[in-house]
């Protein structure tokens, strides 16, 4: 996973990583705090995802005023947006920064390090569209899916 997460990073250097062990801390720390973005395919989000994550097209173009709806313009907010593995992720956390408005306080943008691959890899908490608690994920692709410890793999 390290090769991907360099690439993702050199990639969108701009963009601030969050570690799946600090999200927990935040999650626990300071509930209502963060606003979690599910920036995968809905098929993807239907099999697993981060309790109370919203989803979010990566296609979407007015990433500005959708984050502005979801945090209902609070000014003290960490938003963390996660895909499979972060690329798409970090190209939304990218996009939002960009699209927030100058002063918009203390809203911080992250994405997830290594993304849901490390985060099932990791054997932390994830549930289904149902609300049910799962250990799979979407792959993805099936590049993405050799990333994944087999029994985390969901099968597509």
């Amino acid at each position: 996973m390290n090769p991907i997460i360099w690439w993702i990073r050199s990639s969108f250097q701009s963009v601030q990583d969050m570690g799946s062990d600090s999200l927990v801390q935040q999650l626990a720390q300071k509930p209502g705090h963060v606003l979690l973005l599910d920036v995968r395919s809905a098929a993807e989000y239907e099999v697993s995802h981060l309790e109370g994550a919203v989803r979010i097209d990566p296609d979407t173009n007015d990433v500005g005023t959708v984050v502005q709806e979801l945090t209902g313009g609070s000014e003290e907010k960490e938003v963390v947006c996660y895909c499979t593995a972060g690329y798409h992720a970090s190209e939304m956390a990218e996009r939002l920064d960009k699209a927030l408005p100058p002063g918009r306080g203390s809203t911080r943008v992250y994405s997830l390090q290594g993304g849901l691959v490390s985060w099932a890899n990791d054997g932390k908490p994830m549930v289904d569209s149902g609300g049910q608690t799962t250990a799979l994920v979407h792959p993805y692709n099936k590049v993405w899916a050799q990333l994944l410890e087999p029994q985390y793999r969901a099968p597509v």
